[in-house]
């Protein structure tokens, strides 16, 4: 007898069982085909939820990139500080930010291992996407409370995401490279 799931259910049971073949054979080892052996369905009903193994990759991404951001967001308690205490706070360490990511093994493994550097780097890029509008919004409130006198808070909201983006992505295993971008972005802002 056919099993009829909600298709918000069953899209979700393909993005996890595309995840676990993802993490197991690695990404481009894998098939469609392995995806619904994995999950005892057809292909078809694979095909049926996502055109491609590449949809179903990206939407891992951004499923990912969500958790990330989530989980740092909640972590950050930023109610009540100022501008400076939440550099001070929120800036400068790839091991903080990688903490909520460990909760999720199987997703941590599949974008962090040593065969998966440019899969981590478009994670990477999908979470300073989806960090820049709170970072606009933190620096927009600043800006009306006075501690910011910046025009243009879009370009900085880029420019402070990305910016300790890559900064951390090259020399995050320094001991002081998290120390060195809040000293920055405080000299900047006239903190």
């Amino acid at each position: 007898m056919r099993t009829v799931k909600d298709p918000d259910t069953r899209k979700q049971e393909i993005l996890s069982g595309a995840l676990s073949v993802f993490a197991k054979k690695g990404y481009d080892k894998t098939t469609i085909s392995d995806i619904a052996r994995e999950l005892g369905i057809s292909q078809g009903l694979c095909y049926r939820y996502y055109a491609s193994k590449e949809e179903i990759y990206d939407a891992a991404l951004d499923e990912y990139a969500d958790i990330i951001v989530s989980a740092n967001l909640k972590r950050f308690n930023s109610k009540g500080k100022t501008l400076k205490e939440k550099i001070r706070t929120f800036s400068g360490s790839i091991k903080e930010y990688r903490k909520p990511e460990k909760d999720n093994e199987m997703l941590y493994s599949l974008f962090h291992n040593e065969n998966s550097q440019k899969m981590h780097d478009q994670l990477m890029l999908r979470t300073a996407a989806k960090l820049v509008p709170h970072i606009k919004k933190e620096l927009e409130a600043a800006r009306e409370a006075g501690e910011i006198s910046i025009s243009d808070v879009d370009t900085l909201s880029y420019f402070f995401v990305y910016g300790q983006l890559g900064m951390l992505l090259e020399y995050g295993s320094e001991k002081d490279c998290g120390k060195k971008i809040q000293d920055m972005l405080i000299e900047i802002l006239h903190l």
